[in-house]
């Protein structure tokens, strides 16, 4: 009787510990995608910039365009200096991100990735 309750207590540390693992691979997985989505529309925008900027100085001048700045009251923008228009946070929703506290709080998940994967759920 002792040897069964051993067995079947061994079986099942070893599925809790092979579902961990899998677990951990999961997130990894999510991370990797989020991060080569996220590298992937980064690159595209680059392409668009360095489109841009070739054919505006293809085209046009810098003379030109300090005149026309200076015409219409424009003042150009240093490298060192930041603009920043119409920045409103987003609020947050403390529901949507209850079960990413779950997995948090019991798993001991990082919350970057619960909440990667309580928005795919959603």
């Amino acid at each position: 009787m002792k040897k069964g309750v051993c067995y079947c207590l061994g079986g099942v540390l070893i599925f809790l510990s092979i579902l961990f693992y899998l677990h951990q691979k999961i997130l990894i997985y999510v991370e990797a995608y989020r991060l080569s989505k996220t590298n992937h529309v980064y690159n595209e925008l680059v392409d668009k910039r360095d489109y841009l900027v070739y054919n505006l100085n293809k085209e046009i001048s810098v003379a030109k365009i300090n005149q026309w700045a200076e015409k219409n009251d424009f003042t150009i923008v240093g490298k060192e200096k930041i603009i920043a228009l119409n920045l409103k946070r987003k609020p947050v929703h403390t529901s949507t991100y209850t079960l990413a506290s779950f997995f948090s709080r019991i798993l001991g998940m990082p919350t970057g990735s619960a909440t990667a994967l309580a928005e795919e759920r959603e």
